[in-house]
């Protein structure tokens, strides 16, 4: 067991939101707080104590870490609950340890903002309206600036989607610009995949047929996170418009006006899959709407093109199948989709796990139409985000983001 003895009491939450306490009532098992804009909210004491990161309890961001939730006994009290000079809160417990919090920290936690957690990033949604709303940005900002780069991560964050203007037309560009953004993601398309149609087209990327909005390879257990699409050559006039929709928008439409199909999509899994014959075999069985602790969206997964033959109950398989044709039909519904033709140095960045994407059909004898794709994870992408939070926004950096289609 960790000696509770020793005591050193560092202020260790830099970065809470700016806060300080009215009051405080120690009630046995929980404290009750006042903060100062009159907010109030109560919480457990065990709570508290697990949440000391002192030097003896250890610091749970690096892993460093030292004091275990077995170490706190269900029982524990305070006896001693002040507010100290310099606005912190301390805490002596009954073994004398001392524990220090500051004031915006526990504001967090007792309820003032968010949910118990920790606040929960809520994102915009859109339809065909986006365009008013897409943030644009221009590549050599993003690549040579931090706070411009982080200007358009947060656009990512609201919306699942940015722009890059004035991206050189050269391959060479499309990892100089999304290495920016975390770690590119090799698969076994590689890391950066040409898409260009072509006669002998291994996937339906590299044909001229019109693709309705998907998410790209939710046969994986962990789709891509956040794609890069750098267009090198497109044929205006030619067709090959992109079609982008907001996946979340989609499953607040299905959640109001078909709660039942809705519902099918959280719960029932679907497979997906993917062969290239003596390459590769994919298949994954998901959610085609994740949901968090919470009950809001947090992820999607949906490709029509990759949909494996379903199992189920036999009286249940047909309400799955029409649950996929309504969100089809949703997806296909001109009123949720932002249209835009790709031009040369322009770049889509768009959440995999969130936004959906397509294209129209377009004649390839007419131009060439060249896209360079990359893929991130994005836990890599919201790493940076948070990381920059820290020199730019720090209220934003705790937030918890939507994580994805998490099953």
């Amino acid at each position: 067991m960790l000696d509770m003895q020793t005591q050193s009491i560092p202020v260790n939450q830099a970065f809470a939101p700016p806060c300080s306490f009215r009051s405080m009532r120690n009630e046995g098992a929980r404290i009750a707080v006042e903060f100062d804009d009159g907010s109030a909210g109560r919480l457990s004491m065990r709570w508290l104590r697990l949440a000391c990161e002192c030097e003896i309890c250890g610091d749970t961001a690096s892993g460093k870490r030292w004091l275990t939730p077995a170490d706190v006994p269900a029982d524990i009290r305070a006896t001693s609950v002040e507010i100290s000079s310099d606005g912190t809160m301390d805490v002596v417990w009954q073994d004398g340890h001392t524990s220090r919090f500051a004031a915006g920290f526990l504001a967090v936690y007792a309820g003032r903002v968010g949910d118990f957690g920790g606040p929960r990033f809520h994102p915009e949604l859109w339809n065909s309206d986006l365009s008013r709303r897409l943030g644009r940005f221009a590549f050599d900002a993003v690549v040579e600036d931090d706070e411009a780069l982080f200007r358009s991560l947060r656009a990512l964050r609201d919306h699942g989607i940015a722009m890059l203007t004035g991206v050189p037309a050269e391959p060479e560009a499309t990892l100089r610009v999304a290495g920016r953004y975390g770690p590119v993601r090799e698969t076994s398309y590689g890391k950066v995949f040409d898409l260009v149609s072509r006669p002998d087209a291994r996937v339906a990327g590299e044909t001229a047929r019109a693709q309705i909005p998907h998410t790209d390879e939710p046969f994986r257990y962990s789709p891509p996170g956040f794609i890069f699409f750098h267009a090198i050559r497109t044929g205006a006039g030619s067709g090959g418009t992109s079609l982008m929709v907001d996946g979340f928008q989609v499953a607040e439409q299905m959640r109001t006006n078909t709660p039942h199909l809705f519902d099918l999509l959280t719960r029932h899994g679907v497979t997906f899959h993917r062969e290239h014959a003596g390459d590769v075999f994919f298949s994954a069985e998901a959610h085609v709407i994740s949901l968090d602790a919470t009950g809001a969206v947090t992820g999607m997964r949906f490709n029509d093109r990759c949909l494996a033959p379903q199992a189920g109950a036999v009286d249940e398989i047909d309400g799955l199948i029409e649950a996929l044709a309504e969100l089809t039909r949703l997806i296909c519904d001109p009123a949720n989709q932002f249209r835009h033709q790709l031009q040369p140095g322009e770049v889509l960045v768009f959440d995999n796990q969130r936004v959906l994407h397509g294209r129209t059909e377009f004649d390839p004898t007419l131009a060439v139409r060249h896209l360079r794709s990359s893929n991130l994870d994005r836990d890599g992408v919201h790493s940076a985000f948070r990381t920059l939070a820290r020199r730019f926004a720090p209220q934003e950096a705790q937030a918890v983001l939507y994580q994805g289609a998490i099953f």
